[in-house]
């Protein structure tokens, strides 16, 4: 496990970053549910949860992060929604960096499967990279 914050030099286009997965249990739907209501339709309810697994995976894998990142975008494709009970393997990787205006901008990705690696959801999110 990695102690020293990941650095923007640290960053390989087309490099994995690595995998998470977790299950779509009862306890993350109840989560949902306490913050948002128990009244949120089943799609509503699954797309939200596809972005948390999705934030989620990259918290978990790009650590430890340096102080003061800013998250500036985030996008989403939903191919299907995760199922009560099933298992959500995502793959995380750098699909870009550049320095913008003096800033850095590094660009990840994250790609969901199910259960018999069922596609679910990709997404990027769009981070200026503090250090």
């Amino acid at each position: 496990m990695k102690t020293n914050p990941i650095l923007f030099d640290d960053f390989v286009v087309g490099g994995e970053l690595g995998t998470h997965q977790a299950d779509y249990d009862d306890k993350i739907a109840a989560a949902w549910c306490a913050i948002f209501g128990a009244s949120q339709p089943e799609g509503v309810q699954g797309a939200g949860v596809a972005v948390a697994l999705m934030m989620r995976s990259y918290l978990t894998v790009a650590a430890p992060r340096p102080p003061g990142n800013v998250h500036t975008r985030q996008r989403l494709a939903l191919q299907a929604l995760p199922r009560p009970g099933e298992t959500v393997r995502m793959r995380v990787w750098c699909t870009g960096k550049e320095i913008k205006r003096e800033s850095r901008y590094v660009e990840i990705g994250v790609q969901a499967a199910g259960d018999q690696q069922r596609p679910l959801f990709g997404g990027r999110l769009t981070l200026i990279w503090a250090a």
